[in-house]
């Protein structure tokens, strides 16, 4: 009877064993799964925060502009002459939606316009038509403007396109010691700030002409494991958007004209050239006329700017 009872003792324990073992591997796995899926997330949150910066990138040509030596400063510290430092405004162009039978009309100067819309009515003579067209303020939607800031750093630089062949700080190690070679025309690096995932760095030198020398190739020779690859090397920049403002109102050059729904089979060039005639004249309360813009046989889109 003994040997019977610690027979089924023992395989209660193992039942139990057998259980928890079971719950152990179970837990293992759900923990497993929720590893994986966290990864996804973290992969597709990266790749949506990539995509919004993305967007919000500015590229335009900037225009050539005539530089004149003002003053002459004397810095606090060193660390002014490390950055070059500029700084854009910038106005989005506000988008006014024109329909048929309209036509907008600006004025070199304010005055002019107001008075235009002042005295409202106006009888102008489209070839033998006489037309009664309604002068109106144009009410504009929101536009914004803001502040692009810009500093050039003159002791670091960006590097990518860097090869995915080793880990992590290995690969920070390999850089700071290929940048630091003279004979490609490194120099002592103060640190390095390597990205895996991105497959790029940010290389701070000690002195600040080996930035300047390293920029003036587009790529630079990182040797691993006697291969040599081309690394990509560009200015580092920083970028910070100011004084970010919304602003809407009203046209203060431009005039309004409705009305001329029944000119739809004219030549919309003749009937701004005879609408420009008309408002030229001071004594039907115009003056000079910058430009006209009619809309007789579809819409369009005009876009002002600040």
């Amino acid at each position: 009877m003994a040997t019977d009872e610690n027979n089924a003792k023992k395989e209660d324990w193992l039942d139990e064993e057998f259980m928890e073992d079971k719950q152990t591997k179970k837990l293992l796995d759900d923990m497993l799964k929720e590893n994986i899926d966290l990864k996804v997330e973290i992969q597709k949150l990266t790749e949506e925060l990539q995509e919004i910066t993305g967007n919000f990138q500015i590229k335009e040509d900037i225009p050539e502009t005539k530089m004149k030596f003002t003053s002459l400063e004397n810095p606090e510290n060193e660390s002014q002459f490390l950055n070059i430092s500029c700084s854009f405004q910038v106005s989005s162009p506000v988008p006014y939606e024109l329909q048929k039978g309209e036509a907008l009309i600006t004025f070199e100067e304010e005055e002019v316009a107001r008075n235009v819309i002042r005295m409202r009515k106006h009888h102008v003579h489209i070839k033998d038509i006489a037309v009664e067209v309604m002068a109106k303020p144009v009410s504009l939607k929101s536009g914004v403007r803001f502040q692009v800031h810009v500093e050039v750093s003159k002791v670091k630089i960006t590097v990518t396109e860097i090869p995915d062949e080793l880990p992590k700080n290995l690969m920070r190690d390999k850089l700071e010691l290929s940048f630091c070679k003279s004979r490609n025309g490194g120099g002592e690096v103060e640190c390095v700030e390597y990205d895996e995932q991105a497959r790029s760095a940010v290389i701070t030198f000690v002195e600040s002409g080996v930035a300047e020398r390293i920029l003036k190739n587009k790529d630079y020779p990182l040797y691993i494991n006697q291969d040599c690859h081309r690394v990509a090397v560009s200015p580092y920049m920083e970028t910070h958007l100011k004084k970010f403002q919304v602003f809407s109102g009203i046209s203060k050059r431009t005039v309004l004209l409705t009305g001329m729904g029944d000119l739809d089979m004219m030549d919309e060039e003749t009937v701004e050239d005879l609408i420009g005639i008309h408002f030229q004249r001071e004594k039907n309360g115009g003056g000079e006329v910058d430009m006209i813009k009619c809309s007789l046989h579809q819409p369009y889109i005009a876009y002002f700017q600040e």
